[in-house]
């Protein structure tokens, strides 16, 4: 049986945030910084929420330790190469560091297999409780607790503040103009599409209720908020057209 202590956890997590910061700018990607750490933040939601997965699933303490950890190098090469080969990446490079570090081999192994597959590539081109089913089939419960923990993260708030972010990120949008966007449908399907693909029990519950959230949010935005002026500017066509005849002489 191995042991994983908290000192053993802050090692990991030093680690993976000095990692994502080098990788980032090693790889040319624009904005390195808050990209760098958008990616820990979300590293963090879904060590969170596989937490709370855990413990409402009564896991074992060594099932914890290797969730926790897989939580955390889940993402780690998410800048190094194209995303659908980030969990195989990332599964090396906690291999050789935990390797490094003297960790017994059965928690390395485990590790690296939950990173290792991790991602799924879901596609609307197939009917979704048929590629539930398979990932069902063919991943390990540690696995599973993982992609629920990140699925989790783009469900509830942390998907409403995401959009916010992005949407703000463009200069000429107003709180009118991102109020409407939110309300328009495509972010409260986005958050249905990702609820169809949680995989426990634990996860479904937490996901409903983020999911309930979402919509209640989306509800009250609607209830508060003015999304379409009801006396707007005129164009300048029409501005021009409307110029009182002794604006025109004085010209």
């Amino acid at each position: 049986m191995f042991i994983v202590t908290s000192a053993h956890m802050q090692r990991i997590a030093q680690y993976v945030r000095s990692y994502l910061a080098r990788t980032v700018e090693l790889y040319g990607k624009p904005h390195a910084e808050p990209r760098a750490q958008h990616r820990w933040m979300h590293t963090l939601n879904v060590l969170k929420n596989i937490r709370a997965i855990l413990e409402s699933e009564n896991s074992p303490q060594d099932v914890r330790w290797v969730c926790e950890a897989a939580a955390l190098f889940h993402d780690i090469d998410h800048y190094t190469v194209d995303l659908p080969y980030h969990g195989v990446k990332g599964a090396e490079t906690a291999t050789r560091y935990l390797k490094q570090e003297g960790f017994d081999p059965e928690f390395i192994k485990r590790v690296a297999c939950a990173v290792h597959d991790h991602y799924q590539d879901w596609t609307d081109e197939r009917p979704t409780d048929e590629q539930v089913r398979e990932v069902l089939a063919n991943c390990g419960p540690e696995t599973l607790m993982l992609i629920d923990a990140e699925t989790l993260d783009k469900i509830g708030v942390s998907n409403i503040m995401l959009m916010i972010r992005s949407l703000y990120q463009k200069s000429d949008k107003t709180t009118a103009d991102i109020s409407h966007e939110l309300t328009a449908g495509w972010v409260l399907q986005r958050a249905r599409s990702w609820y169809d693909t949680l995989l426990t029990s634990a996860g479904k519950k937490m996901g409903a209720q983020r999911l309930t959230f979402c919509e209640n949010f989306m509800n009250q935005l609607v209830e508060e908020m003015v999304l379409e002026d009801p006396y707007p500017l005129p164009s300048k066509q029409t501005q021009e057209m409307m110029k009182l005849p002794e604006q025109s002489q004085t010209k």
